[in-house]
Formats: structure tokens, C-alpha cells, sequence
């Protein structure tokens, strides 16, 4: 596992990992880890947000992040268009991304993610330590990356060394 933290005064902040609602300032930092990709994406890709539809608001927060995605003005060297999807239906998608939503941690999502040598992320800690998703990211209240490099070798996803220059190695 590897954590992005904040510092102030030279201090490490203790922070809770609640999820947040994956909104508009996420999706612009996805964005820019993307860019940390080798080789990384451009042009035009597409973000499978993913939900399981057996857990009760998965659905709706797959809605809610598909429209942050709306909400942000696009890059010039990565346009992302996203589309909600169960998890039943993502072997049959076609995407260079996925975000996923509140239950869709599962040993189905980590195979696609496989097969498709695709990153995730998700603002669920729970599923990025369990080794389902690579990236658990959220802004709120401050910036906190963390990358579980076991996850991105399963994918055969690799990261820039200056991306993993800036995260710290627990």
C-alpha cells in the first residue's frame, strides 16, 4: 500500500477515511493521474463507473459520479466520457478507466480491471486495501491519494516513477 499524505509544519495530519461523494474536483484529479500512466492514455477514452446493484445505493452513486464527469471542463490531451455500469455488465464494456462505486470491490471488478489492463479508483479506502481497486482518491477535506501497487501489477498497469516520487510507501 502507498498514501499520499497532506503535511503542515512539518507535521503528518491524522485524517478519516470516510467515502465522500466522488464529485467534480475528483474527476479533474483523476485526470491528472491519469497523465502518470505508462504510456499514458490520449485522446478521447472512456471511464466505466461501476456499481453492484445488490448493494443498496451503489446505483445512485454510479449515477452521481457519471455526472461529475459532466461537470468538469475537459482537458486538451485527455477527454474522458464515463457511463454507468453493473458489474455484470463490465466484461462486456469497453474502457481505459473505471471508477467504482460503494460495493463494486469484488473479485469480478479486480478481473476486469485484468483483463482490460485498466486502472480504477474509487473513494472507498475499503476497496483499495482489499487489493480490488488500485487508487482510493478523494479531495475532501484535502487531497489523499493511495496506491496499492499489488492491485496495478495484477492490472499490468504502470505508474511514472515521479508519481511514485510523490507518494509515500507505508
Amino acid at each position: 500500500m502507498i498514501t499520499a499524505c497532506a503535511l503542515s509544519h512539518g507535521l503528518f495530519i491524522a485524517m478519516s477515511f470516510r467515502a465522500h461523494a466522488f464529485d467534480s474536483k475528483d474527476v479533474n484529479i483523476l485526470r491528472e493521474t491519469l497523465h502518470f500512466i505508462v504510456p499514458p492514455p490520449k485522446g478521447e477514452i472512456t471511464v466505466a463507473v461501476v456499481y453492484n446493484p445488490a448493494v443498496t445505493g451503489s446505483v445512485q452513486e454510479a449515477q452521481q459520479i457519471s455526472k461529475a464527469f459532466s461537470d468538469t471542463s475537459q482537458g486538451v490531451d485527455i477527454v474522458m466520457h464515463a457511463f454507468p455500469v453493473s458489474l455484470d455488465g463490465l466484461n462486456r464494456s469497453t474502457f481505459a478507466a473505471v471508477v467504482s462505486a460503494n460495493g463494486a470491490g469484488t473479485p469480478t471488478l479486480k478481473n476486469a480491471l485484468s483483463s482490460h489492463h485498466a486502472v480504477c479508483v474509487t473513494g472507498h479506502l475499503d476497496q483499495v486495501e482489499s487489493g480490488s481497486c488500485q487508487i482510493y482518491l478523494t479531495s475532501r477535506p484535502t487531497v489523499d491519494i493511495r496506491l496499492n501497487q499489488d492491485a496495478t501489477d495484477a492490472a499490468d498497469v504502470h505508474f511514472a516513477t515521479a508519481f511514485r516520487i510523490m507518494v509515500r510507501t507505508l
